[in-house]
């Protein structure tokens, strides 16, 4: 499961006429950057606007990190077994959006993996780079398993039928997206770019009504490499990929995507996934999914549910693109 210091790749390709007739909000939060381009034209920008973003990313961050024994996400983690525990509407919408991934994925996405990132050092127990044994990564995954999770009909209560370990972090950022788009359609704007580390939702057209312009980036060590350039519309997209957040250790290199099937990290040729979709918070989980599900069983899942991915695959020394039919109307040629 991704951890929010990794930052998806996504690339914002703008003019110099574009800066100077938009509104820029950024900052930090889930431990990582968050860029907001806003075209008001006509529309009147109220006071307050970007301390209201501000606000909002924050109050999520305190429902769902795993860095804060208060948060939200922490309480529930630490919950009783088997007592109804209330929620509240942010959280039962993300758990709603994990479930369906959960079940479109066939459990290669499950947030309750949380025990096992922060086992192999991707959360927020740092055990310095040491490679767990086998018998601690058996003793975590018996507590994996979304099933282990009962959600009541209207949301608003759980129960853990065990001690799972929730981590969001790979679809937390997602729904930040949504949330904020939200927001600014709340306020009458209906032209602007959303961006929380990496993932984004796009709507109307940029300043000199061109639409927005985005890039995958190529997997590297150096940033802004561009892949492909993509005209998506008014839609969302999210990136996952492993080329960035892992760790080495006697040669061998250890993945921060952890396969909730085996416990263990990633160990494929699948480079990246991107994702694209009416939602931030389905895009995001569903890029982790398939990056634990690989290539293959990605595209067979994408093909028959008819969801827009592509996907970098590491062939050699090189890396190669596939997508499925769903995506290929994106795609700008560039």
């Amino acid at each position: 499961m991704a951890s929010f210091l990794f930052v998806a790749a996504m690339v914002f390709l703008l003019s110099a006429c574009d800066r100077q007739s938009q509104l820029v909000f950024d900052g930090r939060t889930m431990g990582t950057t968050y860029q907001i381009k806003l075209v008001p034209g006509e529309q009147s920008v109220s006071d307050g606007l970007g301390q209201r973003i501000q606000s909002r990313l924050d109050s999520l961050n305190q429902t769902f990190t795993t860095y804060q024994q208060d948060s939200e996400l922490m309480l529930l983690n630490r919950a009783p077994v088997d007592q109804i525990y209330a929620v509240s509407s942010d959280m039962s919408k993300v758990l709603k959006t994990a479930k369906e991934v959960h079940q479109l994925t066939s459990g290669a996405f499950d947030p309750t993996v949380g025990a096992l990132v922060n086992l192999w050092g991707f959360g927020p127990d740092n055990t310095g780079d040491r490679i767990p044994s086998e018998a601690d990564i058996a003793a975590e995954l018996a507590l994996v398993g979304f099933n282990k999770l009962q959600i009541t009909p209207d949301g608003a209560n759980i129960i853990r039928s065990s001690d799972i370990a929730l981590d969001m972090s790979a679809v937390a950022k997602g729904y930040a997206v949504d949330a904020v788009a939200e927001l600014l359609e709340g306020e009458g704007f209906n032209n602007y770019l959303v961006e929380v580390g990496g993932e984004l939702r796009l709507n109307g057209l940029k300043a000199n009504k061109d639409p927005w312009r985005i890039a995958i980036e190529a997997p590297s060590l150096e940033r802004g490499l561009v892949q492909k350039v993509l005209i998506p519309g008014d839609v969302a997209v999210a990136t996952s990929g492993d080329y960035r957040n892992y760790f080495e250790k006697d040669g061998k290199r250890y993945s921060h995507t952890i396969d909730p099937r085996t416990g263990y990290p990633l160990d494929h040729q699948l480079a990246s996934v991107t994702i694209i979709a009416e939602t931030a918070v389905f895009a995001d989980a569903l890029a982790t999914g398939f990056m634990v599900l690989g290539a293959d069983a990605s595209l067979k899942v994408a093909e028959k549910n008819k969801l827009a991915v592509y996907l970098l695959v590491k062939e050699g020394d090189a890396f190669k693109g596939y997508y499925s039919s769903a995506f290929a109307p994106y795609l700008s040629g560039d």
